[in-house]
């Protein structure tokens, strides 16, 4: 996972940064999707000089319609293989109350992949992940997913970044998601993170969607704490 830079960007370049990216984004019809919140907090332990153990919660809402209609938590384990790789696994717990797509309706999700830094350069970054996750649902068959996620990201107090990930199952293709954020770290051991995502699914998978991002997360490394795990 990339680690922190030095350095502050000047708020107002992130800030237009993150703008111009948000509104290549929402180019995507809203008619067509749905509109969601996410809120994420996190807290990242140190457990060796290699391994960090990360607990995470997070809800989904929908304003308007279904209001909280999800609840996640779970840890993750990660392991330093080298300095620029990363070797992940992780459980999560979810309920689910939403009927409308077959996402995720609630249950145990287990996972294991890894993320590694292909460019670091001294004013961004550019990493990718690949994981792999199986889903035992509660109302829904069992089934496994891939996911590849490509993102760039600029150093600094105050930082935009952008990625774009992919996902597969069984049946090939099942959606792509596209996002955008700035992330503010006012301290080393504190960042939030404000972003957006457009996700486009197959149709039998559940409509596309507009998610709106918030994240906090407490952490006692300088490694660079990821608003959507």
């Amino acid at each position: 996972m990339a680690k922190e830079g030095s350095g502050v960007h000047p708020f107002r370049r992130s800030i237009g940064l993150v703008a111009l990216l948000l509104y290549a984004s929402t180019g995507f019809s809203l008619a067509a999707a749905s509109v969601e919140t996410q809120h994420a907090f996190d807290v990242t332990l140190p457990l060796t000089s290699r391994f960090e153990l990360l607990l995470h919660s997070r809800i989904r809402t929908q304003p308007g319609a279904l209001g909280l209609y999800q609840v996640r938590t779970g840890p993750i384990l990660s392991w330093d293989a080298t300095k620029r790789v990363a070797v992940l696994s992780g459980y999560y717990f979810a309920k689910q109350e939403r009927q409308i797509d077959r996402d995720f309706i609630g249950g145990h999700r287990f996972f294991g992949g890894a993320e590694f830094v292909a460019l670091d350069a001294r004013r961004f970054s550019f990493d990718q992940r690949a994981l792999i996750e199986r889903f035992l649902s509660d109302a829904a068959p069992d089934f496994s997913r891939f996911r590849l996620r490509s993102r760039l990201s600029a150093k600094g107090v105050v930082a935009p970044y952008t990625s774009h990930e992919f996902f597969f199952d069984a049946v090939g293709w099942r959606g792509n998601r596209h996002s955008a954020g700035i992330r503010w770290s006012p301290r080393q051991a504190l960042q939030i993170d404000l972003g957006y995502f457009y996700e486009h699914r197959r149709p039998e998978v559940g409509p596309a969607r507009h998610m709106w991002l918030t994240s906090i997360h407490f952490k006692k490394t300088s490694r660079r704490a990821d608003a959507d795990p």
